[in-house]
C-alpha cells in the first residue's frame, strides 16, 4: 500500500499544501494524492517521486499541487538498512527542521540557494518541485562551463554566509557545531566502516595502479603500491571538525544532480543559466568553507577547465562570500581573512580530490546502468555498491570515454599532488 510503503498519510498532505507559499487559495479539504516514480537515476540512496495533491478551495472547485518528494529506498532492503544506519535521512530531515529554517531569509539580503521544505521526516522529505519552475539538472555526461561555475560558488557562498550570520548573531558566542554537531551534523560517509565509500577507494588504487600513466614507471608504481592507500584514508581526519579555522555549515555532496539550473529558455541545454539552486544535504557537516568551494571545484569540472579558470574562482567565491556578509550586516574580511581562505584551500585540497575519486567513480557509469542493475540484478547491485566494484570501474573506464576521462583526470592530480610526480 501506498501510505505505508512511503510513510505518507491524508493529514501529511494537509500540512503540505498549507505549507506551500505558492498557495494563496483557501484551502478547504485535501480530496487524494498521487505519486508518479521521478525518471532516470536522480539519486543513489532513496525511492524519489512527484507528489500531486488535490485540493478543494470551494465545494465546486479542485486545485492542485505539485512537490517532489523522496524517502528511504523501500524497494531495497540492504539499502534502506543502511541508509537508516548512516542516518541521512535523518540528518536532512533535522537540518531543515532545526537550522535552516533558521537562517535569515529577508530577499532584500538573501538570494535563495536552496528549495523549501514542506514536510521533513527521518525517512521522508517533501520539497517544492523545482522542475515545475523551470530548473532542472543538466544533461548526463555534459561538463559546466564558466558561467554554471560562477552561480554554484555564488549559491554556495549565500549558503555559507548565512551560516555564518547564524551563528555569530543568534547563538551567544557559542559554534553551530557545539549546539548542532552531535544531532545533526554527524558524519555520514567518511568513515572506514562505509563499505560504500572504502569501495570507492579501492578504485581509486585500482585505477592509479592499472591504468594511470605514472604507474608505467616502476619508480612511482612502486610509491603508489606503498604509500597511496596511507594518503588516501588521511580523508577520515581531514573531514573531522576542526578548531583552527573558520567553519560553517558546508553541503559536501556537490556532484551534478545536486544542482539544479534555470535557464533563459526551455528545451536543450544552454550555455547561458541564470539561477540555481543547491538540493541534497545529506552529507552536511561543519567545516570551512574551502571544503565546499574545492569539491565544487573538483566535481564539476576537468583539469583543464581548473587550469584556464582556478584564480578566477577563488576570487569570484571569496568576493561573493565578503559581499553577502556584508548585506547581513558583518565584516567578512575580518570573519574570514583572505590568507585564511588561502591556507584552508591547501590543507583540504586532499580531501577534495579523493571524494572527486570515490564519486566519479560511481556516479558516471553510462546512463542508466544503475538503475538496470538495481532492478534486473539486485544481488550484483549491492556488492559492487557495498563491497567492490573494481570490476565495474576497470570494464567501463577501458570503454567509455567520459567516465575514463574523468577518472583518469581526477587520479592524476591526485597522484600528481602527493607525491610530485611530473
Amino acid at each position: 500500500m501506498e501510505v505505508m510503503r512511503y510513510d505518507l498519510s491524508m493529514d501529511d498532505c494537509n500540512v503540505i499544501v498549507r505549507a506551500d507559499p505558492a498557495i494563496s487559495d483557501e484551502i478547504m479539504d485535501v480530496i487524494k494524492y498521487e505519486l508518479e516514480r521521478v525518471p532516470g537515476q536522480p539519486g543513489y540512496l532513496g525511492a524519489y517521486n512527484y507528489l500531486t495533491i488535490y485540493y478543494k478551495t470551494s465545494p465546486e472547485t479542485i486545485k492542485c499541487g505539485r512537490y517532489f518528494m523522496k524517502s528511504l529506498p523501500y524497494h531495497d532492503t540492504v539499502l534502506t538498512e543502511a541508509v537508516e544506519e548512516w542516518g541521512i535521512f535523518r540528518k536532512e530531515a533535522e537540518l531543515y527542521r532545526e537550522l535552516f529554517h533558521k537562517y535569515e531569509r529577508n530577499a532584500n539580503k538573501v538570494i535563495k540557494w536552496a528549495p523549501d521544505c514542506l514536510l521533513a521526516r527521518n525517512q521522508l522529505l517533501v520539497m517544492a518541485d523545482l522542475t515545475s519552475a523551470g530548473y532542472r539538472t543538466i544533461e548526463f555526461q555534459n561538463s559546466l562551463n564558466k558561467q554554471h561555475m560562477e552561480l554554484v560558488f555564488d549559491r554556495l557562498a549565500q549558503m555559507h554566509a548565512c551560516s555564518l550570520h547564524f551563528e555569530i548573531t543568534h547563538l551567544e558566542g557559542k559554534s553551530i557545531e557545539a549546539k548542532y554537531g552531535d544531532k545533526i551534523l554527524f558524519e555520514t560517509t567518511f568513515t572506514p566502516t562505509s563499505s560504500w565509500f572504502v569501495a570507492g577507494l579501492k578504485g581509486i588504487q585500482k585505477v592509479a595502479l592499472e591504468r594511470n600513466h605514472h604507474s608505467n614507471d616502476p619508480l612511482k608504481k612502486t610509491i603508489i603500491e606503498n604509500q597511496l592507500w596511507t594518503n588516501l584514508e588521511r580523508i577520515y581526519t581531514l573531514a573531522e571538525s576542526t578548531n583552527e579555522f573558520r567553519s560553517v555549515v558546508v553541503h559536501r555532496d556537490l556532484w551534478v544532480n545536486n544542482i539544479m539550473f534555470k535557464y533563459d529558455h526551455a528545451g536543450a541545454l544552454h550555455t547561458g543559466p541564470k539561477d540555481c539552486v543547491l538540493v541534497d544535504f545529506q552529507l552536511a557537516r561543519y567545516l570551512p568553507p574551502a571544503v565546499d568551494y574545492l569539491s565544487a571545484l573538483y566535481l564539476l569540472t576537468d583539469h583543464a577547465h581548473r587550469t584556464q579558470h582556478v584564480q578566477e574562482y577563488e576570487a569570484y567565491y571569496y568576493g561573493s562570500l565578503q559581499r553577502k556578509l556584508t548585506l547581513l550586516g558583518l565584516n567578512g574580511a575580518e570573519i574570514l581573512p583572505w590568507e585564511e581562505f588561502q591556507q584552508t584551500l591547501q590543507h583540504y585540497r586532499l580531501l577534495a580530490l579523493v571524494w572527486t575519486g570515490v564519486l566519479h567513480g560511481f556516479v558516471n557509469f553510462p546512463k542508466g546502468l544503475l538503475d538496470r542493475l538495481h532492478h534486473e540484478d539486485p544481488h550484483t547491485y549491492t556488492r559492487m555498491s557495498m563491497e567492490n566494484r573494481d570490476d565495474f570501474v576497470m570494464k567501463y573506464y577501458d570503454s567509455d570515454a567520459f567516465y575514463r576521462a574523468r577518472f583518469n583526470d581526477v587520479v592524476t592530480e591526485l597522484l600528481e599532488f602527493l607525491f610530485d610526480f611530473r
